[in-house]
């Protein structure tokens, strides 16, 4: 009895303590479930840096003070009662997953970053093209935007959930409804949109209003690189120094990381092939994550955009390329192991610049991005250096190349002992080239195989005898050093990367010419872009060249033959186009026609400015009445 007694009390004990911890193990999952909903509500604006410290976390108390602080450093009024940013986030969560698919869908992610458009026009019910929205946008000072974005969203084929357009990556074949996209071209697809909606069509080109053309594929836009900015905008805007009070460890926590950025190498240089001077450049990334279909491909969309700006910060030029990557599963093992470099090239004119090559998963949302300053003048003498050099027998403008020789070039100027240093250095005099110890004052290796071609030397050297280290490859003619950058020459074997590259056909020099012009357009020398452009064969001076070419006779106020250029039936009167030609009549004192081209400019946009213009216009031409019409608009609008 005693013992069936003992037994029961450790019994009902036993029970007692499961139960606890029954009850203790529920409200703990109860608490990580609740912390896992924050963290997935917080998703689209919580940094890395602050994902990282709040999962290190492990005392509850901890968990509360970090959310209280997350908010807390984010509230726009700390001085009111109510945290209005919270307030309005939570909103849009609701909003987002009510309406808009979540927040992990393409629209819920730009609802929570950048808010409720200023304008939102959708497109649905059209017999002409798919379902589709573009959301305006106002950057009102947030960082790395222009102040203007027109942000395009479709549903593929009528199907599934909107998706964000790419404008480059996507095409406007993709926003005609698919009963009438048969063998539409890109071209042909933006001039059907835009027979029935204007907006939408100059969308399909860019997020900025009136930037892109559908004729001239090599002037790229900078749209990539814009909705880069934006999804980096909560690592930009956040403010991380709270974070130490959350981590014992000094640098445990780099509140300085990037929103999804990866480690990776570029390298510019500049040659010379044919007349022109090339901007070549070449980009190597650490890493390049895909997705794999059901066919076991691996899959990845990447973008390189380059952008030429002057010391100012105003963009003179700029590139976007595009790769849809499709691997094997072999495939994906050597760029793995073996890395891959993109090499491309592009035209550059004579200017002191600030140039940057960007790198963009658009599968998994990565990019890197490589900087240099480059001064480009008469006086300078264009080096290009690499591991190999090849004889080429072929009439493509191609990176790193002359119209001889091509040279395989490494962005992270790494070399093995058993290759050997070549380049090109395009100097009429002969150069003395050294490679000198970086670390040691050693006697520096004199580089003698170097041989004249043409207007150029070529040069080359075994690496075999050179001992392991960084070098300074340095180049001379006289007494100026016209080159300098570090090697390394590696005590250990690396493969060699795979290349790809992009090679543009004999044809397409025209093309260099047109973008030089529009280059020094941007830049503001008229008289340099007008000689380039002067070099176009008349058959060149076409409808999609004409406003272009127009635009620099404006800002040269030849205002006759830009009416001449512009007045031409082929030219699509679009916003630009009015707006030059209404400006240019109202200077030449041809008012009826300027007050045509403005009322035509009313269609974009009944604006205060046009209808004072108007009714200055019809002033001046003795109609009062309507001039009054005009003004009192003009008025009402000011109003408003």
């Amino acid at each position: 009895m005693k013992f069936f007694m003992k037994k029961n009390r450790y019994s009902i004990l036993f029970t007692l303590i499961f139960f606890f911890f029954l009850s203790f193990l529920e409200g703990s999952l109860e608490q990580a479930e609740s912390w896992k909903k924050w963290l997935k509500d917080v998703e689209p604006i919580v940094t890395n840096a602050e994902k990282s410290v709040f999962e290190s976390l492990k005392i509850e108390e901890d968990r509360m003070n970090f959310i209280n602080s997350f908010w807390k450093v984010r509230d726009p009024n700390p001085e009111t009662r109510q945290n209005e940013y919270k307030l309005d986030y939570y909103k849009r969560l609701n909003y987002a997953n009510r309406q808009l698919g979540g927040t992990r869908s393409d629209r819920g992610r730009i609802y929570m970053i950048l808010g409720e458009p200023t304008d939102r026009n959708n497109y649905g019910g059209s017999e002409r093209v798919v379902e589709c929205e573009v959301w305006t946008y106002y950057s009102e000072g947030r960082p790395g935007l222009p102040p203007v974005m027109n942000l395009l969203f479709y549903r593929r084929e009528n199907i599934g959930k909107y998706h964000l357009y790419y404008p480059g990556m996507d095409s406007p074949v993709n926003i005609l409804a698919p009963g009438i996209r048969y063998r539409e071209t890109a071209r042909s697809a933006y001039q059907e949109i835009r027979q029935s909606f204007g907006e939408l069509a100059d969308a399909t080109l860019s997020i900025i209003p009136g930037e892109g053309s559908p004729g001239m594929p090599a002037t790229a836009t900078s749209s990539n690189y814009f909705f880069t900015q934006i999804f980096a905008l909560p690592e930009k805007e956040a403010k991380s120094n709270y974070l130490q009070n959350f981590t014992s460890v000094k640098g445990a926590v780099d509140v300085r990381y990037s929103f999804n950025e990866i480690d990776g190498r570029g390298d510019f240089a500049i040659g010379e092939n044919r007349g022109f001077r090339f901007l070549n450049y070449s980009v190597l990334p650490y890493v390049i994550h895909t997705r794999v279909t059901g066919d076991n491909i691996h899959t990845a969309s990447l973008n390189f955009n380059l952008r030429i700006e002057d010391m100012a910060g105003k963009t003179i030029y700029q590139k976007e390329r595009n790769i849809d990557f499709k691997l094997t599963d072999e495939e994906k093992r050597q760029i793995d192991r073996k890395k891959a470099i993109f090499a491309d090239f592009a035209p550059i004119i004579e200017g002191d610049f600030n140039i940057s090559i960007m790198f963009s998963n658009k599968t998994t949302k990565e990019f890197f991005v490589h900087e240099e300053r480059i001064n480009i003048s008469d006086e300078t003498i264009p080096v290009l250096v690499g591991y190999k050099s090849d004889e080429i027998n072929s009439a493509k403008f191609m990176p790193y190349s002359t119209e001889q020789y091509k040279l395989l070039s490494d962005p992270r100027l790494i070399f093995n002992k058993s290759d050997s240093i070549q380049g090109i250095v395009f100097s009429k005099e002969k150069p003395e080239i050294h490679l000198i110890n970086a670390e040691a004052e050693t006697e520096p290796y004199e580089i003698s195989d170097i041989v004249k071609q043409s207007n150029s030397f070529l040069f080359r050297h075994s690496l075999k005898e050179v001992k392991s280290g960084n070098y300074y490859l340095s180049m001379k003619i006289g007494q100026e050093e016209i080159y300098r950058k570090i090697i390394a020459v590696l005590s250990f074997h690396v493969e060699k990367p795979k290349s790809f590259e992009w090679s543009d056909p004999a044809t397409f020099r025209y093309s260099y010419v047109f973008e030089m012009a529009q280059a020094y357009l941007n830049k503001g020398d008229v008289d340099a872009s007008l000689r380039y452009f002067n070099r176009l064969p008349e058959s060149l001076w076409n409808v999609s060249t004409l406003p272009v070419i127009a635009s620099a006779f404006y800002q040269k106020q030849d205002f006759a033959r830009v009416v001449e250029l512009l007045e031409k039936e082929a030219v699509v009167k679009k916003y630009s186009v009015l707006l030059m030609l209404g400006n240019a009549s109202l200077k030449l004192k041809r008012l009826p026609k300027a007050a045509e081209y403005f009322e035509q400019l009313r269609n974009y946009g009944d604006t205060a400015k046009v209808n004072r213009v108007l009714g200055a216009i019809y002033l001046s031409l003795g109609e009062r009445e309507k001039a009054k019409v005009y003004m009192d608009r003009a008025q009402e609008l000011e109003k408003k």
